[in-house]
C-alpha cells in the first residue's frame, strides 16, 4: 500500500510533536502540509519558522480539504479537537493522534465518530515513540520520527486501507511502524517509557538534594551517564503528571517490578551477597544486549496470510506482528480474482520469520513465506 494519495495533510498542535511531523512531511516533499494551534503566539512562531507550507488560523481553515489530520494536541482535548476536526474536513479524510495513551482515548473518539455518524473506521490512534525534554515550536525537529517506533493502535472498527495507507505514509517519513492493541500500548509504555521518565525524575530529585548538603562538586564528578539518565527528568511536569495519572494501574505495576529487583539489589549489598550481586549485574547486562535494537536490517521475507474479505483482517494480521514485537517494513494486498478470500503480503527481516508465522497461525490464519529479489522494493 502508498500514500501517494494523501498529498494534503493538516496538523492540529504546534508542539514539539505536531511540528516535527510538519517540518517532516514538508522536509521530504511528502504532502502540501498545513498546520494550526490554538495559541496565535505559537502560530506567530510556526510560520516564522517555516515548518509548514501554510500556518491556519484556525482548525476550520487547516483541515477542509485534508487527506490526512494529524492531532497533535495534549491528550485530555484529543477527542473534542476530532469532533472539531470532523465537522470541516472531508468525509473521507484520515483521522490520526499522537497520544501517548490510547485505550481509553480511543473508546472515547470512537463513541464520539458514531455519535455524529462521522465514521470511526477512519481514525487510528497513534504514538510515536520519539521525543525531547524540550517543547514547543522551537523545538521541531524534522528527523525526529527518522528510525523511530511509531505505533498505530487500530481497533476493530478501523478500515484496512485507512490502517495500510497511513502506515505506508510514516514509512515515507522514516518511521518504523508497530501495531498494537490499545491495551497492551498502555501496558508496555507504562514499562519502557513512563518507568524511565520516574526513575530518571526521582535521581534527578535524589541529587538535588546532595547538592543542597554537599554542595556543586556534586555536578563536577557528574559524569556522562548521570547526565544520560537524568536527562528527560527536565521535561514538562504538567504533561508528565496527565500521563502517569492517565495510566495509574500500568505504571504502577512496572513500578513494583522495579522496587522489587532494587530490593534485591539493595539486600544484596547490605548483606555482602557479591555472587548474588554480580548475578543480578549480569542479567541487567544480558537483557541490555538483548533487549538494544539489533543493527542495520538483513534479508527480508514476505509472509503471505489469507485473509477473509472483511472489515479489520489487517488490524488483525498487524497487531498479531506488533504483539510479537516485529517490525513490518511493508504491506500489500493481492485480491483474489474467485471468491472472498483475498492475500496480504506483509514484509519483515528474514530473521523474524518463524516467530512472525507463529504469531498469525496462532490468530487462526494461514501463512507461508516468500523469498523477496533484493532488487525489490515493495511486496506485490
Amino acid at each position: 500500500m502508498t500514500a501517494s494519495d494523501l498529498r494534503r495533510v493538516a496538523v492540529v498542535g504546534g508542539g514539539l510533536v505536531g511540528g516535527s511531523f510538519a517540518a517532516a512531511v514538508r522536509a521530504r516533499g511528502a504532502a502540501e502540509v498545513t498546520i494550526t494551534d490554538v495559541d496565535a503566539s505559537v502560530r506567530e512562531r510556526l510560520a516564522e519558522l517555516a515548518l509548514a507550507d501554510r500556518v491556519a488560523a484556525s482548525v476550520a481553515d487547516a483541515v477542509g480539504d485534508a487527506d490526512l489530520v494529524v492531532v497533535a494536541t495534549p491528550a485530555p482535548v484529543v477527542p473534542e479537537v476530532i469532533e472539531q476536526v470532523v465537522q470541516h474536513a472531508p468525509r473521507d479524510a484520515i483521522l490520526t493522534d499522537v497520544a501517548s495513551l490510547k485505550y481509553d482515548l480511543i473508546l472515547n473518539v470512537e463513541s464520539r465518530l458514531r455519535l455524529r455518524s462521522a465514521g470511526p473506521h477512519r481514525f487510528v490512534g497513534g504514538h510515536p515513540m520519539a521525543g525531547s525534554e524540550r517543547s514547543g515550536p522551537d523545538a521541531a525537529d524534522p528527523e525526529l520520527f527518522a528510525a523511530a517506533t511509531w505505533i498505530l493502535t487500530p481497533s476493530a472498527a478501523t478500515d484496512d486501507e485507512v490502517l495500510g495507507r497511513l502506515a505506508a505514509f510514516l514509512r515515507s517519513l522514516g518511521a518504523r511502524v508497530l501495531a498494537l492493541p490499545a491495551e497492551r500500548h498502555d501496558e508496555l509504555v507504562a514499562l519502557v517509557s513512563h518507568l524511565p521518565q520516574v526513575v530518571a525524575s526521582v535521581l534527578a530529585d535524589v541529587a538535588g538534594d546532595a547538592v543542597d548538603t554537599v554542595g556543586e562538586a556534586v555536578l563536577a564528578v557528574a559524569g556522562g551517564g548521570f547526565r544520560d539518565t537524568t536527562r528527560i527528568a527536565a521535561s514538562d511536569p504538567a504533561l508528565w503528571l496527565g500521563i502517569l495519572t492517565g495510566n495509574r494501574e500500568a505504571v504502577l505495576e512496572a513500578l513494583d517490578a522495579f522496587t522489587t529487583r532494587l530490593a534485591v539489589v539493595r539486600a544484596a549489598l547490605d548483606e555482602g551477597q557479591d555472587a548474588e550481586l554480580r548475578a543480578a549485574l549480569s542479567r541487567a547486562s544480558a537483557a541490555r544486549r538483548r533487549l538494544v535494537d539489533k543493527g542495520a536490517p538483513g534479508p527480508a521475507v514476505d509472509l503471505v496470510v489469507g485473509l477473509a474479505d472483511r472489515p479489520g483482517s489487517l488490524a488483525v494480521a498487524t497487531t498479531a506482528l506488533g504483539e510479537a514485537g516485529i517490525n513490518v517494513e511493508d504491506v500489500a494486498m493481492r485480491h483474489a480474482t474467485e471468491g472472498r478470500r483475498g492475500v496480504l503480503l506483509v514484509r519483515i527481516a528474514a530473521r523474524d520469520a518463524d516467530r512472525g508465522c507463529r504469531a498469525l497461525q496462532q490468530r487462526g490464519l494461514s501463512v507461508h513465506l516468500e523469498e523477496v529479489d533484493p532488487g525489490t522494493a515493495a511486496p506485490g
